[in-house]
C-alpha cells in the first residue's frame, strides 16, 4: 500500500522501500526521517484509558525503538493510539536530546490517532 501511494502521489522515485526487520537492518541504514508505526497491540488498545507506550507496544518500548531508530537519522516519526501517554512522548524527546510535535489525527471527526515528529531543534 506505501508503494501504491506512494505511486499516486508522484513522490515513488524518491523513496526507497524496505521491508525485513527493522532491529536486524538498522545498523546498515542512513536516512533523513524514520517512520515508525509499530503493532499497538491489537484492538484491545482502544479499551485503556491510558496507553502504555513501554509496557503495551509491540514488539519493544517505545524507548528502544526510538534508540535503534536515532541512530539512523534525528528526524523519527512515531504513529501511535490516541491514548497514549502524552508524558512519556516527551519524556522520549527529552532521553534523546530532541525537539517534538505532537499531532491529533482525525478521521470523520473521530479522533483515532496520534502522530509525534521528533527532530533536532535548530534554534
Amino acid at each position: 500500500m506505501a508503494r501504491h501511494n506512494a505511486r499516486t502521489y508522484g513522490v515513488a522515485e524518491r523513496i526507497d522501500f524496505i521491508v525485513g526487520d527493522f532491529f536486524k537492518l538498522a545498523p546498515t541504514l542512513k536516512a533523513d526521517m524514520v517512520f515508525l508505526s509499530p503493532p499497538w497491540g491489537g484492538p484491545d488498545y482502544s479499551d485503556k484509558h491510558e496507553y502504555d507506550l513501554e509496557t503495551m507496544l509491540e514488539p519493544k518500548p517505545a524507548s528502544e525503538l526510538m534508540r535503534v531508530a536515532r541512530t539512523i537519522s534525528p528526524n523519527i516519526t512515531f504513529y501511535l493510539p490516541r491514548n497514549s501517554r502524552l508524558d512519556q512522548i516527551m519524556s522520549l524527546a527529552k532521553e534523546v536530546g530532541l525537539a517534538v510535535e505532537i499531532e491529533q489525527n482525525f478521521l470523520d471527526r473521530r479522533f483515532v490517532a496520534i502522530t509525534a515528529y521528533f527532530y533536532e531543534d535548530q534554534r
